[in-house]
């Protein structure tokens, strides 16, 4: 019944051990990624010359592959010497890029479970300071719980579900140390309890909070800024940004960079070397904009020394680009944002730096014969700068070379400059492609480690674009960049592509991986530099074109479902005026923001978004329930006390829902008194929030 860190596993699950013997080949590091984790990271530990890692799955079918030296393996049936690299597969399947998966068939019965793993802060964590504790069932396996503590009796209540599962839930409204166990009952009849162990059956909770809610998180908004094309403040600096471009180093694709007037057209260099002069001192301009928006929490996309338009080339991890002006620009910028109430995060890039990074100049000139020899991986040497063949790079990029972080030096280079800002007066951090980096766990735990304790209440944000718990236990992020809820989920319900049942039931097993301090943290983002514009995949159209009624009825659809769920919404900037942008098109979702254009209706939309979420503090709160969907209609509560409901209607035609027992009345779209009860008609395409009483 009970699984936990001690090492047992409920009922139902199997223990499937994984192992690579490498041989003689020089093996640094090994992680597992399969299907049974969404191919996140999973290390692999090395004893007597064989890396193995045991894990507990259901039985199913499942593929993965290894990760070995920081590099995906190509072929699993063949390590390059005829051999499988796990002997123990079961077979093989193509993994779409030419490549092959390993397979593994996983036998067993299935047969009623519960988990729950109190080290785990999907099942207990401390959020909006009450401790949470919750479990997970098969779904409709249970019919009553209860959680039972020296304190007192909470009965615990379904909280979300999806297809195989469900999470119930009960909160204690104190932090404090306390010892319990629970009683369920199963739908059959059954009564079971959950406990330690034989010999020490009750669970003991010590009141420490391993893992702290950022509040200001929680409570925040946020808008992302692409500094580039933001807002030019002082044209004197645009042409600086010609001096240190990327292609002017590169000995294989060499090029020349462009700088652009504001409204020029998008040219093929538009993603990375097309210049427009925005800068540290236009943010600064707009910061009264950005707090009509109701604008917390900003942020960067990198602002340190590079070769590129976008700044994930970094040279100098210490040095602002002088493209954005200088270090008492910034200061500024700091200052008049916190004075506003507002934070902000800035873009870390530890995977990889660019080739004018000194340190990899070194090496190109000296080779074997540079103290910085083992900061990077060198295939041949000497080499043309841009070689990806040469020396691994991001992603096999030869302008995107790849750092060893398992190199204590570079660590200390790369955590010391995270530091640096954090001191400068940033108050955040958001990691870029955590997952490819070298060792990541030894990487992020110092990371997370050094940083929380000189800055406690920074927040540590990780580009993971999946559905991954393993990144937010405690010991590495704060919250992942949540494209897992914006686009996989509420994006492809905004479009009406999922019912409101199907939608629903992929939220439920997004906040059953979570701790509750973990959703309330949640960085949700439907869009970013990295994607097409919002308004875009909505069925807008391109830049330049005009978007039709229903696509803007959709963005508003799904723009107040962020303002609505736990954690705190994310404007990439521009979308609030309505801005289109395809990404297949040179990034054109990054050309600049012309601000002499807005769609009024979406920007009022939005300020008024941001108003009722300052209004309504269950909004802010943690806590979600789900209460029921069908059709294209979903709904939700929000608040400990299920005080909010929120309605959303994806379809293009009206639908009627029961409302729960009570009275209620409508805060959103309108502000009413009128006592509603009984069915409620909610419009297409639209969201209601409605209050008790």
């Amino acid at each position: 019944m009970y699984t936990g860190s001690g090492g047992a596993y409920s009922t139902g699950k199997v223990p499937v051990r994984f192992t690579y013997h490498p041989g003689n080949g020089t093996v640094k590091s090994v992680s597992l990624r399969g299907s049974f984790n969404n191919w996140a990271e999973l290390p692999m530990k090395e004893e007597n010359g064989t890396w193995s890692v045991t894990v507990f799955l259901k039985p199913g079918k499942y593929e993965y592959k290894y990760f070995i030296n920081g590099q995906w393996v190509k072929d699993m049936s063949d390590d390059g010497t005829g051999r499988p690299y796990d002997p123990d597969a079961d077979g093989y399947a193509d993994d779409g890029y030419g490549g092959k998966n390993a397979v593994r068939i996983v036998k067993g019965n299935s047969t009623f479970s519960v988990e729950f793993d109190p080290g785990d802060p999907a099942y207990l964590s401390v959020a909006d300071n009450r401790t949470v504790i919750r479990f997970k069932a098969e779904r409709k396996g249970v019919s009553s719980a209860v959680l039972v503590t020296e304190k007192g009796n909470y009965t615990m209540r379904l909280q979300v579900w999806w297809d195989s599962g469900e999470m119930w839930r009960a909160e204690v409204p104190s932090v404090e140390p306390t010892r319990y166990y629970i009683v369920l009952n199963s739908t059959d009849g059954e009564g079971f309890v959950i406990l330690n162990t034989s010999e020490n059956p009750l669970f003991s909770f010590d009141g420490v909070d391993r893992f702290p809610q950022v509040e200001w998180v929680s409570n925040g908004i946020a808008y992302q800024i692409f500094p580039e094309r933001f807002n030019n403040g002082n044209e004197s600096n645009d042409a600086l940004a010609l001096d240190h471009d990327e292609l002017l180093l590169n000995q294989v694709h060499s090029g020349k960079p462009i700088l652009s007037n504001w409204s020029d057209p998008i040219t093929p260099l538009h993603c990375c070397h097309q210049y427009f002069g925005g800068d540290i001192r236009g943010i600064t301009e707009k910061l009264d904009y950005l707090r009509s928006l109701g604008v917390t929490i900003i942020y960067l996309n990198p602002v340190f020394l590079s070769g590129s338009a976008h700044g994930y080339d970094p040279y100098d991890y210490y040095k602002l680009d002088p493209k954005f002006g200088t270090e008492e620009d910034l200061r500024e910028f700091l200052e008049e944002a916190h004075r506003r109430g507002m934070r902000v995060i800035f873009d870390f890039v530890p995977d990889h730096c660019g080739i004018g990074n000194p340190m990899f100049q070194d090496v190109w000139k000296r080779g074997t014969q540079s103290p910085y020899w083992d900061w990077f991986f060198v295939k041949e040497w000497p080499f043309k700068l841009g070689d990806g063949n040469a020396y691994v790079g991001w992603w096999g990029l030869g302008s995107l070379p790849k750092l060893n972080t398992a190199n204590p030096e570079v660590r200390e280079y790369l955590i010391g400059s995270a530091l640096h800002w954090l001191d400068f007066g940033f108050d955040g951090i958001r990691v870029d492609t955590p997952g490819d980096v070298l060792d990541p766990g030894t990487f992020f735990g110092e990371l997370r480690e050094r940083v929380k304790e000189k800055h406690p209440d920074a927040y540590l944000l990780g580009e993971i674009w999946t559905l991954s718990p393993e990144w937010v236990r405690g010991d590495r992020f704060d919250s992942l960049m949540n494209y897992a809820l914006g686009r996989d989920i509420l994006l492809n319900y905004a479009r009406g592509y999922l019912s409101g049942e199907a939608a629903m039931k992929m939220m439920g097993q997004y906040y059953a991986s979570y701790g509750e301090n973990v959703a309330a943290m949640g960085f949700n983002l439907v869009d970013s530099h990295d994607t097409s514009r919002v308004l875009t995949d909505l069925g807008g159209g391109s830049l330049g074109d005009r978007p039709g009624n229903e696509s803007i009825q959709r963005l508003k659809l799904l723009s107040t479902l962020l303002y609505t769920l736990p954690g705190t919404p994310v404007t990439f900037q521009g979308d609030e005026r309505g801005l289109l942008g395809d990404k297949s098109h040179y990034d054109e979702q990054r050309y600049p923001i012309q601000w002499d254009h807005a769609n009024e209706d979406v920007l009022n939309h939005y300020r008024a978004l941001a108003r009722l979420r300052e209004s309504v503090p269950a909004l802010r709160s943690s806590a979600i329930r789900f209460y029921t969907a069908k059709d294209g209609v979903m709904a939700f509560f929000r608040g400990h006390d299920d005080e909010v409901l929120v309605v959303a209607n994806a379809w293009k035609k009206p639908a009627e829902l029961e409302l729960p027992a009570g009275e209620w009345r409508v805060v959103w779209p309108e502000n009413s008194t009128r006592r509603l009860s009984g069915t409620l008609e909610v419009p297409p395409i639209g969201v209601l929030v409605l209050e008790r009483g």
